[in-house]
């Protein structure tokens, strides 16, 4: 046990060294794989508008990820509506499930073997908050494997919080009118071709915008600068 915990502090130590949100997740995942039996996500909540979620990183299986997504469970999810009014880590026992919908995918999480789950929120601006979900097939995650995770996400919050935070401030980046209605329209999962037509402009000008976007908050895809002009206050989705 003591073993299992200095490895999983070193894991820890290491995040500090992430240089982008790609590596900050490989070495997230990197402890988990210790701990063998967890699967997680993480993603950025809104506090009080429910349809705004964006999913960071995810290991869970692919097949459920493609189901949730078509049937907008983010939306109904009672782990994160739990998030929007719960300031403490909380587990699945705590959730309330409020009607059929939830209680229909809570089962259907239940029937592809995860019987509970840990999650953590964590503020990263005014409105919008990390919250890191971990689920697991146990019966229940015992108070080690939870300690050792609490340990784990706070350092992932600071690290993320650095990263999306250090280089770039609201003071020394602005966006341009139609900057800002391009990267909205990326929230709300447009591609490049929807949005050139919402906009009435050519998908060249689109392209040549985002990528404008994307140098701008020193991002590598667009929901990258999604998330970077949400943590700063540029869009509000």
């Amino acid at each position: 046990m003591l073993h299992l915990f200095e490895d999983a502090l070193n894991s820890v130590e290491s995040m500090q060294n992430s240089e982008n949100i790609n590596q900050l997740n490989a070495e997230f995942r990197s402890i988990l794989t210790k701990l063998k039996h967890f699967v997680h996500t993480a993603g950025l909540v809104h506090k009080t508008r429910v349809t705004e979620c964006y999913l960071i990183d995810s290991t869970y299986p692919d097949d459920w990820m493609q189901h949730y997504i078509d049937n907008c469970y983010q939306n109904i999810d009672p782990v994160i509506a739990t998030a929007r009014h719960e300031f403490l880590p909380y587990g699945w026992g705590s959730v309330g499930v409020r009607n059929k919908s939830q209680k229909n995918m809570m089962q259907e999480f239940q029937d592809i073997g995860f019987r509970s789950g840990y999650a953590v929120p964590l503020p990263v601006s005014p409105s919008m908050l990390l919250l890191v979900g971990m689920a697991s097939n146990d019966k229940e995650i015992n108070f080690r494997d939870r300690t050792i995770l609490q340990i784990a996400i706070n350092q992932y919050h600071a690290c993320y919080m650095q990263i999306t935070n250090g280089g770039t401030s609201k003071e020394d980046c602005s966006l341009s009118d139609r900057e800002r209605e391009c990267l909205l329209w990326v929230a709300q999962g447009k591609n490049t071709l929807e949005i050139s037509s919402i906009l009435n402009i050519s998908d060249n000008t689109v392209k040549y915008h985002l990528k404008n976007i994307m140098q701008k908050l020193g991002a590598h895809t667009r929901i990258q600068a999604v998330v970077q002009a949400i943590n700063l206050g540029l869009i509000h989705p």
